[in-house]
């Protein structure tokens, strides 16, 4: 013979699991091994999904590399992939000509070289959003 009371509740816990779960969502109920007790699982959270970072590409095509020695100089990196946050860095021990700098925060080299000679600068750029780093070189002609 069926048990009345085990019935009304098993279809009271139901009812109310039912009404708590949203119109999308299917109730799930659990039943203890060891208590015999219904519960609801406890929804885990889950980390959100995170997309691959690109790896930032790092380029110094200048519409020139030669200039006179005194002319204004401007030599621009080319920067592909990456969030567009970045920062740069001198990654060689080369000095730069006298009266030319680097900004670490855009990756320019400006300035009015006082030398003639031939130079050459590996550049290491790092995304600051993902950390991913690149490397490129920077050469310059500077003709008397």
């Amino acid at each position: 013979m069926l048990n009345v009371q085990n019935i009304i509740t098993s279809v009271i816990v139901a009812a109310l699991l039912a009404n708590a779960a949203s119109a999308s969502e299917r109730p799930v109920v659990w039943r203890s091994a060891s208590s015999g007790v219904l519960t609801t699982p406890t929804p885990t959270a889950e980390p959100p999904a995170t997309p691959p970072a690109s790896v930032p590409v790092v380029t110094y095509r200048a519409n020139r590399y030669a200039w006179g020695v005194g002319e204004s100089v401007l030599l621009l990196p080319d920067v592909s992939g990456g969030s567009g946050r970045y920062e740069y860095a001198l990654a060689t021990a080369t000095p730069l000509p006298a009266g030319l700098s680097f900004d670490s925060a855009t990756g320019i080299f400006s300035g009015r070289s006082r030398t003639a000679g031939q130079y050459q600068w590996s550049i290491l750029i790092r995304d600051m959003a993902t950390g991913a780093r690149a490397t490129a070189v920077a050469v310059a002609f500077f003709v008397e």
